[in-house]
């Protein structure tokens, strides 16, 4: 039988949240925003199955549709049966996606030996203690903390840091489109992609609530970002832009904004590196307390038959 999928809406933004805190598995995945920004690049649809979240989703570049693991509370028996009888009526193998690595034991507790599940190294999140982002303490946060002091240095009273609101966003979405620009992306899918997802925080900014900010060097923006609260204890940041020509931006807009909105949590979720090899370095630059593990889940028999093949 087929589940009842449908476009997500700013109305399902409580529900969604009840369910993702059933099981704080900290992924960006089971963020409200992200998965309402991302709707569009990833013709993301959602339906509800008693006290569970679905989501429906297509892979950007193949357009293979899969399911993100079910989220919320009780017996994952039910939910997956759905979601793979969803797929068998619509012809398509079943992939489940976003499997966080707690979860396996849940799912092998109602489907034991049903599943192969292998790593998806690029999608795994970043998640950083809030502290350490906020102070750049340590031997380790060194390099960091001295780009910090130096762009301080270098550009005294030059430099400001303001809050993302009505009257200063269009500023930061040109920014955006420069940093395209600047990085060779502007004609690039996914710079469509990103460029209506951020569209879409700076629409719902107040709905979403969004928290961002803007990092200017004598009044031209060279920077921006935005992130929301996820969880309890977890910060999610879903867009940083910065001009990577001025030394100490990319640092500066990090540091500030965490200062500035995550000192109630203990986490800060920089999402994932999507295997690019420059972005990882970066981001295991900042030492990282540890990486929130995504599993990809397809049935023992498809896994056969495709090794098979």
């Amino acid at each position: 039988m087929l589940l009842d999928f449908r476009e997500i809406t700013i109305e399902d933004k409580v529900r969604v949240e009840a369910c993702a805190r059933a099981h704080n598995y900290h992924l960006c995945e089971h963020c409200f925003v992200d998965l309402y920004i991302w709707r569009g690049h990833y013709h993301t649809q959602i339906c509800f199955l008693e006290d569970f979240l679905l989501v429906k989703m297509q892979d950007a570049e193949s357009g293979q549709e899969m399911y993100l693991a079910p989220i919320g509370e009780g017996s994952l028996c039910k939910p997956i049966a759905a979601l793979r009888e969803d797929a068998a009526e619509r012809g398509n193998p079943f992939i489940m996606v976003s499997v966080a690595e707690d979860m396996i034991p849940r799912i092998e507790a109602c489907c034991p030996d049903q599943f192969t599940f292998s790593y998806n190294e690029g999608a795994a999140d970043y998640v950083y203690l809030s502290e350490k982002l906020q102070t750049l303490s340590g031997k380790k946060l060194q390099s960091k903390r001295n780009l910090v002091n130096r762009f301080l240095s270098t550009y005294e009273g030059r430099w400001s840091y303001e809050d993302i609101t009505k009257e200063n966003v269009r500023d930061a979405l040109e920014f955006h489109f420069k940093w395209c620009e600047l990085n060779g992306c502007s004609r690039e899918r996914e710079f469509f992609g990103e460029t209506c997802a951020i569209g879409i925080g700076f629409n719902f900014w107040e709905e979403l609530d969004l928290r961002g900010g803007i990092l200017r060097l004598d009044g031209e923006v060279i920077a921006f970002t935005f992130g929301c609260q996820a969880t309890d204890d977890m910060y999610v940041v879903q867009i940083e832009k910065a001009d990577h020509n001025i030394q100490g931006a990319y640092q500066m807009i990090n540091q500030q904004f965490v200062k500035r909105n995550c000192t109630g949590v203990v986490y800060v979720n920089r999402e994932e590196d999507l295997g690019l090899e420059g972005l990882r370095k970066a981001k295991h630059s900042y030492y990282p307390e540890f990486m929130s593990k995504k599993y990809v889940a397809v049935p023992v028999e498809a896994a056969k038959t495709e090794a098979a093949v």
